[in-house]
């Protein structure tokens, strides 16, 4: 009996040597085997009411003397935003812990309104941390500004009567109430631009700081720098930089 389970334990041993040369190709095999599935499912349920999977169900921030994060759970059916599903509801809610107080404001009546149904993916905070600024991830980005004290939101429009709003915001550190962003859908000339503007909070004041060329940079996926006396933007893989004064 002894040397059967000695046998035994060798030919584990063996079994699993093998295995282990051949783990990454079927592990690879499964992963496509799974996707392949996952196409094939997603596609005969297409028009069916499913929670969108590419909306992260939990976004963090920490900083600027405010630490924020979203919770957002969405149905989506034939394209749209669904307001609930089976008994559930969608929902987008911002809370924040700002002077050892948590607050929490519901935004998901701007995602219904606008049929904004990939969420919010980004969010910053003004240098003390008074203002918090959500991306909603879409086409044709908006986002919206939370006052922390007064917990109540609104959309920064650059166009209103365009749905055009403001995108990959990023707080002057020195001015609690200056921001540079870019507008949403700007698209000039035939190859296309887009302006980096700056705003003013107070007095809706908006100002060009300068052109960039949308050939060059995706304004989607790119971010915008503050230096000690310019303003950059740069592609998310820094390949590429425009550099402005102010």
């Amino acid at each position: 009996m002894k040397r059967f389970f000695i046998a035994l334990l060798v030919l584990m041993i063996f079994l699993n040597g093998c295995g282990n040369k051949t783990s990454e190709d079927n592990s690879s095999k499964l992963q496509k085997a799974q996707i392949s599935n996952t196409v094939k499912n997603d596609s005969e349920n297409i028009d069916a009411p499913h929670i969108n999977q590419h909306v992260p169900q939990l976004i963090t921030y920490n900083g600027n003397h405010v630490s924020a994060w979203v919770n957002q759970f969405l149905f989506v059916e034939n394209g749209d935003l669904k307001e609930s599903y089976d008994g559930d509801k969608s929902y987008i809610k911002l809370s924040y812990a700002k002077d050892n107080v948590v607050k929490t404001i519901d935004l998901t009546q701007y995602a219904l309104k606008y049929d904004l149904f990939n969420g919010i993916y980004y969010m910053t905070a003004s240098p003390s941390g008074k203002y918090i600024i959500l991306e909603f991830s879409q086409d044709v980005p908006i986002s919206v500004i939370v006052d922390t004290d007064t917990n109540k939101g609104s959309i920064l429009w650059y166009d209103e009567s365009k749905k055009e709003s403001m995108m990959r915001i990023s707080f002057n550190p020195n001015n609690e109430d200056e921001f540079a962003f870019l507008p949403s859908a700007e698209i000039n000339g035939p190859n296309g631009s887009h302006f980096l503007k700056l705003y003013e909070i107070k007095t809706h004041k908006i100002n060009t700081v300068g052109e960039i060329s949308e050939k060059d940079i995706s304004m989607q996926n790119s971010m915008i720098k503050w230096g000690k006396n310019k303003i950059s933007v740069i592609s998310l893989d820094k390949n590429k930089v425009f550099n402005f004064t102010y």
